[in-house]
C-alpha cells in the first residue's frame, strides 16, 4: 500500500504572498472580462428586446444587424477563451507552480523538524557500548 503524499498546510498556503498574487492576478483578469461579456451580452438582448427595427435591417441578402450581433457572441467567446489560456500560460501557471513549490518546501522543512524531533539525539555505537 503506498502512503499518502505530504500533508500540506492549506491555511499557511492561503496567506502566502505567491498565493494572493496569484488571486490577485487572476481577478485581474476574470473580473473586467467577465463583465464585458455581460455587458456585450446583456446589450444584444436590450437591442433586440428595445429596437426590433434596428436589429432587423438587412446587411447583406437576409443576414440581419440581429444575426450579426448573435454571431459576435459566438466570437466573443472564443477570443475570452483564447485571452484566458494565453494569460494562464504566461502568469497563473508559473504563479501556481510558485505556491506548489512554496508549500511543499515548508511541508518538507516541517516534516524534518518534526522527525528530528520525535528521534531525539542519536547517541553513537560507542557512547552506547560504555
Amino acid at each position: 500500500m503506498s502512503s499518502p503524499g505530504p500533508r500540506v498546510d492549506w491555511e499557511a498556503v492561503e496567506q502566502s504572498a505567491e498565493f494572493r498574487e496569484l488571486i490577485a492576478a487572476r481577478r485581474r483578469f476574470v473580473l473586467p472580462a467577465t463583465i464585458f461579456f455581460l455587458a456585450w451580452y446583456i446589450g444584444f438582448i436590450l437591442l433586440a428586446g428595445y429596437a426590433p427595427d434596428f436589429m432587423a435591417r438587412s446587411v447583406y441578402e437576409g443576414l440581419t444587424v440581429g444575426y450579426c450581433l448573435a454571431l459576435t457572441q459566438f466570437v466573443m467567446v472564443g477570443v475570452l477563451g483564447i485571452m484566458y489560456l494565453r494569460r494562464a500560460e504566461r502568469v497563473f501557471d508559473p504563479l501556481a507552480e510558485k505556491v506548489a513549490r512554496r508549500a511543499l518546501s515548508a511541508e518538507g522543512q516541517r516534516s524534518q523538524a518534526g522527525s528530528a524531533q520525535a528521534d531525539g539525539p542519536r547517541e553513537s555505537p560507542e557512547a552506547s557500548a560504555r
